[in-house]
């Protein structure tokens, strides 16, 4: 049985992991105006403020399996905060 990760404690065990590289993954809302409105991620280096890389709220959970912050084990549990796809 999978143990459920919440998408706040998955958001902080990646920002601790980019934080050893001087990035952070930050969350915002583009500026589309719909009734289902889209959460995305952006992986943004901190010495230059460039953006590196999006993520939709869907696809956070693949990229935290690669950087190692979410086991096999651990699925997210977008339901709790309203995000589910």
């Amino acid at each position: 049985m999978k143990k459920l990760v919440s998408i706040r404690a998955l958001t902080a065990r990646i920002n601790r992991k980019l934080a050893k590289e001087s990035k952070k993954l930050q969350k915002y809302q583009p500026r589309l105006i719909s009734e289902n409105p889209l959460v995305e991620y952006a992986v943004v280096d901190l010495k230059t403020n460039a953006i590196l890389n999006f993520h939709m709220a869907g696809e956070i959970q693949e990229f935290a399996r690669e950087l190692g912050c979410l086991s096999f084990l651990e699925d997210v549990s977008l339901e709790a905060e309203g995000l589910a796809t």
